[in-house]
């Protein structure tokens, strides 16, 4: 079942039943959390890889107008299940 699915579901709960959802919900994401790996500090490595992509003198040479790319890019897309 997807977040789609669920919604007519969640919006017949009581708000009481909401609240006790949402703690539920909370209590797996902090067990979950819990059993994934502990992430290391990777800041030098990416500055390295970085900087070996910027030796190539490649990485985005397609894009002659960089603004402009930027704001395409940016543009406003509507948010999943808020249509």
């Amino acid at each position: 079942m997807n977040i789609e699915q669920m919604m007519p579901l969640v919006q017949q709960l009581q708000h009481h039943e909401k609240l006790e959802l949402i703690h539920r919900l909370i209590d797996w994401v902090d067990e979950e959390s819990k059993r994934l790996p502990k992430e290391e500090p990777n800041g030098t490595k990416v500055a390295q890889l970085m900087a070996k992509i910027a030796e190539r003198g490649t990485a985005f040479r397609e894009i002659d107008d960089p603004a402009a790319w930027q704001r395409e890019i940016r543009q406003d897309r509507p948010l999943p299940g808020r249509e």
